[in-house]
Order: C-alpha cells, then structure tokens, then sequence
C-alpha cells in the first residue's frame, strides 16, 4: 500500500517531481559529460530508480538527490564503458566568407579544446550561462550551489578560456 500524498511513492508527486527536475538533469548531465545519449539514459534511469525505491527516499532535498545520483551514475557508466568524462563538444557553425569561415573553423577548434580543458563545474556553469542564456541566479539554483559558487566558477572558466584563446570573452555592458 503507498504511503501519503506527500511520499514520493504518490504517483501526482513523483510525476511532479519528474517535470521539475528531468529537463534539468538532462542538460546538467548533457554539460558535464559532453553525450547526449548518455544523459538521456541516465535521466531515466535516475527517475526510475527513484519510483522503484521510493519509500528509500524522502522529498527534503530531492533535486540535490536527483542531480547526484545522475552524476554517479554517469561516471559509474563511463568507468564501465572505460569513456572519459568529456567528449568533444558539438560543431558551432559560422557563416561568412571561405577565409572568415576557415579563420571560424580554426577558432571553433580552439574554443571547443579550450571549452573541454575546463574543470567540469566551470565547464558546466559557463555552457548553462552562454548556451542556454541562465542567469547566475538560475544556475545556482538549478546546481543547488550558491550564486557567489557560480560566479566563482565563471570567473575562473572565463580567465581560463581568455588565457587559452587569447579573447575577451567578457560580456559588453549596457
């Protein structure tokens, strides 16, 4: 017999959960190890898990449950398939003349060496930040990390990547 509607084992709670937390999840695991497919079968695997033992786990702290159990399970899997922890990241295309585009083509390169030498968190904070326009705020909570975390770890991926590419990657105010 399930327990009360405030138990993960309530099928209107856990579904609640999963919208919260799934897409999230996703793209944080899609950041930190650079495959789409891997993340993908991690979320699932996460959220079943979950069901299957939820009387095991309570809704007080959830998502920092959630997002730790993708992250091991991610790296347990890696280990497993002997995979490191970052693929390359995906093709940015440039659209310009053929000098522009083998000059983008050779910087793309470069920021996507650049973007894979970075610590995971500040690989993972700048992506959130640049790719999917999240605000520091966003990020922290998404991370369940504090926003001065965040912008600790933006600053150092930003002065990294400037070391490495030789750019101000800063962004213009105003």
């Amino acid at each position: 017999m399930r327990q009360e509607s405030s138990s993960l084992c309530d099928q209107s709670v856990f579904e609640r959960v999963y919208r919260l937390y799934a897409d999230a999840l996703y793209r944080f695991l899609t950041y930190s190890f650079q495959n789409n497919i891997l993340a993908e079968d991690i979320t699932q695997n996460v959220f079943l898990k979950l069901w299957d033992q939820c009387d095991a786990y309570h809704l007080t702290n959830i998502k920092s449950l959630i997002f730790t159990m993708g992250k091991n399970l991610s790296l347990n899997e890696l280990k497993k398939q002997g995979l490191q922890t970052a693929a390359p990241a995906e093709e940015i295309s440039f659209s310009a003349s053929p000098e522009e585009e083998l000059e983008g083509k050779e910087f793309q390169g470069k920021l996507v060496r650049a973007i894979n030498a970075l610590s995971e968190n500040e690989r993972v904070v700048f992506l959130m930040n640049r790719m999917d326009q999240l605000t520091y705020r966003e990020i922290a909570e998404r991370l369940d990390i504090s926003q001065k975390a965040v912008e600790k770890r933006m600053h150092l991926a930003l002065k990294k990547l400037q070391e490495m590419l030789a750019v101000d990657l800063k962004r213009k105010k105003g």
